[in-house]
């Protein structure tokens, strides 16, 4: 008898319609239900799954960017047809051309770039702006590897600290499965959430219920962050401020609390732990030595945080006590201060932090990783192969690749970008700066939805299908539950649209690739479903599969318990990595540590005193929903400020601001509140960039604020940046 469970979340059908179950396509941290009501092959009205919640069979409901799904999908400005551009680059002037001129033309600029200056030449800046395990950027991915491969930019623009981190410490190659599912939260006696808020961006459907659900059963919770978040405003008994990019500081003077007042769990250090004490590392270059300061002469006391983090002491203080005598105690960490100059620091500091005390592996305490325990479920991706080229470039970069190329050690100078479902060109750092670099790109191509902020740089424009176009299947995001929704088609293809891997089989036809597509969508289904699906039709009517429970709701449970052990180099939690003592430098980027270590950024804090955050908008998945203005009242773009740093400027709420630095400058209005700590301000990230013929936006986009440069461990460092602020003159003042 099957363990997976088939169940249809979704209200019986009028006479006149039929219901059909899927989930949003996008990277919006939540994989929820969301049920199209279809008339005259039409989606009039979008319903999720409104079963009441149960912790032990929770339901999915979606957000109101899910439900918010119809705007989109009819929105007025949906790529109707290919198109080609007949004015200057960015001035969105394009004409209507067929599918056989805009693929002939795609194919035949392909075969010249490669011929004329090699793979590398071309860049692939697909992302996840169309999401699943077969439509989408691995779609893109299978097609350019196919043709001899491209330049890629390699790491993770959301937690690539946090990647290398989990790899570095634990050994575990899928961060995703490396920290504890929703349903163990109510284990913790504490839970000390670190730049992470489900309230706002979402991480996993049902987490802000789960945690709801531990603090009704008496889990105190604790929130740092450099503004009261809407979890923080939900459900913490106490919130800390902090300065960003300082995180690392506070988790390291709170380990010297732990550890100076004999607090640490030494028994299973000894036993689970690498590179704690003397005696297994080099002599004075454990973390302990580091801690009390022994090797570089500075205890790293709270009083030494405090000035760098705007912590005060005491409350440091308290807070290392309570995390080391609270068990068991659970650090839930966020990809956001790992988002910094050295973002790795803070994840490896944070994870520490959980093994010094004892908690890795342990109900209700945890990795310190921010993800869940169980990743895919079995589900397989479309295969994309293996690059035949070493052209790798860290994420951050892409500014700095285009405007220097091989003059500034880069692999190519790109001559071609090919972006599906990517929108780059505003979510990466220093959208002023790519816009600018773009002279010695001779060709861009743009698959997508809508004219986005790098579709309207593009030569060539493919319009392509929506999710509820096509059939797909998808799993839950970050890990976090064990569940598979089937995405099933509920409209035909709108106007010209085709879907991504159709259009990737007929640009390999023309381009002389074989074999690249050899099955149907069904087809393909059903394999990448095998492992985990036992009923394939009944998942595919139905539309959720929900799989048995882990054994373990925390990861390393098995290797606490002795089962197995760690898969690093030791074979334990290597506080001192053994990798980076052998390798300190491993992508040329900068020095790693061996143990976390405080690293303070070099930037311009006299001409820029404000610190830049760049939280998520509740009203947009990154950039996609930026264009929907029902919507984006849910959560309006506004720069938020302390009381004290706006009357110093002499501004109000809701007044009209410029926020700038060296790069770049935008325009938005100012929230005054309290909720943020003095000396930070947020812009939350996503808007799409319009900039003016001054070069101003006037959207409140976020990236012509931040630099393009990369944390050592290749991660971006959206939250590492310093701006001013000043009114803006009322209209002909």
């Amino acid at each position: 008898m099957s363990a997976t469970i088939y169940e249809a979340p979704r209200a019986a059908a009028k006479p006149d319609e039929t219901v059909v179950t899927s989930t949003c396509g996008h990277n919006c941290g939540g994989r929820c239900v969301v049920n199209a009501h279809v008339r005259d092959g039409r989606i009039v009205h979008i319903s999720t799954d409104a079963r009441q919640w149960n912790p032990e069979h929770p339901p999915l409901p979606a957000c109101a960017r899910g439900v918010g799904q119809i705007e989109r999908t009819y929105h007025p400005d949906r790529l109707k047809y290919p198109m080609r551009r007949v004015g200057p680059r960015g001035a969105g002037q394009y004409e209507r051309i067929t599918w056989d001129e805009a693929l002939g033309t795609v194919a035949s600029e392909m075969l010249r770039v490669r011929e004329t200056y090699g793979n590398a030449a071309i860049l692939d800046a697909s992302r996840t702006g169309s999401q699943s395990m077969l439509h989408g950027r691995v779609a893109a991915q299978r097609f350019l590897y196919m043709f001899g491969g491209c330049t890629d930019l390699w790491s993770n623009m959301s937690a690539e600290a946090e990647v290398f981190s989990v790899r570095i410490t634990y050994g575990e190659k899928d961060y995703k499965s490396a920290g504890r599912e929703p349903t163990d939260f109510v284990n913790s006696k504490l839970i000390l959430m670190w730049g992470w808020s489900p309230g706002d961006g979402t991480f996993g459907t049902g987490t802000m219920q789960y945690l709801k659900h531990a603090k009704k059963n008496g889990t105190r919770i604790v929130c740092v962050d450099p503004r009261v978040t809407m979890t923080s405003r939900q459900l913490a008994d106490e919130h800390v401020f902090i300065r960003p990019s300082t995180d690392a500081a506070a988790l390291i003077a709170m380990a010297y609390v732990i550890v100076s007042e004999g607090l640490h769990d030494q028994a299973y250090c000894d036993r689970y732990v690498h590179g704690f004490d003397e005696g297994e590392v080099p002599e004075g270059a454990s973390y302990r030595s580091y801690l009390l300061g022994l090797a570089d002469g500075q205890p790293k006391t709270p009083e030494w945080a405090a000035a760098i983090t705007g912590i005060p002491a005491e409350t440091i203080r308290q807070l290392a006590v309570e995390f080391a005598s609270t068990k068991p105690a659970a650090l839930q960490t966020g990809y956001a201060a790992g988002r910094t100059m050295f973002g790795e620091q803070f994840h490896r500091a944070a994870y520490a932090l959980a093994a010094i005390t004892g908690n890795v592996g342990v109900s209700g305490g945890g990795s310190g990783v921010s993800n869940g325990a169980t990743g895919k479920a079995g589900m397989k991706s479309l295969p994309i192969g293996k690059n035949p080229i070493e052209s790798r470039v860290a994420s951050p970069l892409l500014a700095d690749l285009l405007a220097r190329g091989k003059a500034g050690g880069y692999p190519a100078d790109i001559r071609m970008i090919y972006s599906s479902g990517g929108d780059l060109f505003n979510q990466c750092p220093n959208a002023g700066k790519m816009a600018a670099s773009l002279d010695k790109v001779e060709f861009i191509v743009a698959q997508d939805h809508f004219l986005t902020p790098t579709a309207r740089l593009a030569d060539i424009v493919l319009p392509a299908t929506t999710f509820w176009e096509r059939n797909d299947v998808h799993t839950p995001w970050a890990g976090a539950g064990h569940y598979a929704i089937y995405m099933k088609q509920a409209i035909e293809p709108m106007y010209e649209c085709r879907n991504d891997i159709d259009i990737f089989d007929e640009l390999s036809r023309r381009v002389g690739i074989n074999g690249y597509n050899n099955k149907s969508e069904a087809q393909w289904l059903r394999e990448l479903t095998s492992d985990a699906i036992d009923d394939f039709d009944t998942f595919a009517e139905q539309g959720v599969a929900r799989f048995p429970a882990p054994e373990d709701a925390v990861a390393f449970a098995k290797q606490i318990r002795g089962e197995q052990k760690f898969a690093t180099q030791t074979g334990k939690i290597e506080v001192y990595s053994t990798v980076l003592a052998a390798n300190p430098n491993p992508y040329g980027l900068g020095v790693i540590p061996p143990i976390p270590t405080w690293f303070a950024p070099d930037d311009d804090t006299q001409r820029f005193p404000l610190s830049l955050c760049t939280p998520k908008s509740r009203a947009r998945t990154h950039s996609i929903h930026g264009n929907q203005p029902g919507l984006a009242r849910v959560d309006p773009d506004t720069v938020w400020m302390h009381p004290d740093d706006a009357a110093a400027r002499g501004i109000v709420d809701g007044q009209r601001v410029r926020v700038f630095n060296d790069i770049g400058a935008t325009v938005l209005p100012a929230q005054v509140t309290d909720r943020i700590a003095p000396g930070v301000v947020s812009i939350k990230e996503g808007a799409w960039y319009a900039p003016g013929v001054d070069g101003v936006d006037s959207q409140g986009c976020a990236n012509v604020l931040t630099t393009d440069r990369a944390a050592p461990c290749g991660a971006t460092t959206y939250n590492t940046n310093q701006v001013e602020i000043e009114a803006v003159p009322p209209a002909g003042a």
